[in-house]
C-alpha cells in the first residue's frame, strides 16, 4: 500500500510523513515539498493507492486535477485551498496584504516569520525548520495570486476543521458540497487525517 502526499507551506517532509504514518502505518508514504515540480514528482514515483496534500499542497493538486485523477483512484485534500487571500472569496480569511508582508518579514527575519506562521496556524513545527528562501517565497507568492475554480473534482475528499483561523470551512463547503467539517480542528493536519482515515479504502 503506497501513499503520495504534498505537504503544506514550510512544512517538512519528516514532520508530516510522521503525521501520516501515525494515521496508516500499514502504508508506504512518498511526501515531497510543495515545489512547482510537486505534481511531477509524485508522477515519477507512481504506484499509488491515494494521493493527498495539505494546505498549498492541496492548492497544487486541484491547480493540476486532471494529471492528479490519474495518478490514484482516491485524491484526499487536507485543509484544501482554492484561493488563499481573502479577496478571493474562496474561503482563504488571510488578506493579501498579510501575505506579502509575510514575504517581506520572510527575507529580513525568516525565524520570526515561520514562528509567527506557525503560531497562526497551530502547527507544532520547530522554528529552525530548514528551507531555502526562495523556495519558501515562491510559495507564498502562489498563495498570495494563484486560485482554482471550485468545485474539487467528483469523488475526491476533503477535509477542513471548523475553527481554521486561515480558512472558512463554511465557505469552502458551499464551494464544494462534499468537503467534511470536521468539529473543533484547527489548520494542524492531525485531527483532519483522522478524519479522512474513515473514508479512505487502502489496498494492497
Amino acid at each position: 500500500m503506497k501513499m503520495g502526499w504534498i505537504s503544506g507551506w514550510a512544512v517538512g517532509e519528516a514532520w508530516f510523513q510522521e503525521r501520516v504514518s501515525r494515521v496508516w502505518p500499514e502504508a508506504r508514504h512518498v511526501v515531497v515539498p510543495a515545489s512547482t515540480d510537486a505534481v511531477a514528482r509524485l508522477e515519477r514515483e507512481g504506484g499509488f493507492s491515494v494521493v493527498g496534500g495539505y494546505s498549498l499542497g492541496a492548492h497544487l493538486l486541484l491547480a493540476e486535477a486532471a494529471r492528479v485523477s490519474a495518478l490514484a483512484a482516491q485524491v484526499v485534500l487536507l485543509a484544501p485551498v482554492f484561493g488563499f487571500a481573502r479577496e478571493d472569496g474562496l474561503g482563504g480569511l488571510s488578506g493579501r496584504t498579510h501575505v506579502r508582508y509575510l514575504r517581506r518579514w520572510l527575507r529580513v527575519d525568516p525565524v520570526a516569520a515561520l514562528r509567527d506562521f506557525y503560531l497562526r496556524a497551530g502547527l507544532d513545527i520547530s522554528v529552525d525548520y530548514q528551507s531555502s528562501t526562495d523556495g519558501l517565497d515562491w510559495g507564498l507568492e502562489t498563495l498570495e495570486r494563484s486560485r482554482v475554480e471550485p468545485p474539487a473534482p467528483a469523488g475526491w475528499r476533503l477535509y477542513c476543521g471548523d475553527v481554521d483561523d486561515l480558512l472558512d470551512a463554511a465557505r469552502l463547503r458551499e464551494l464544494s458540497p462534499g468537503l467534511v467539517t470536521v468539529p473543533g480542528a484547527g489548520h494542524h493536519p492531525g485531527e483532519l487525517l483522522r478524519e479522512a482515515a474513515a473514508g479512505v479504502r487502502l489496498q494492497a
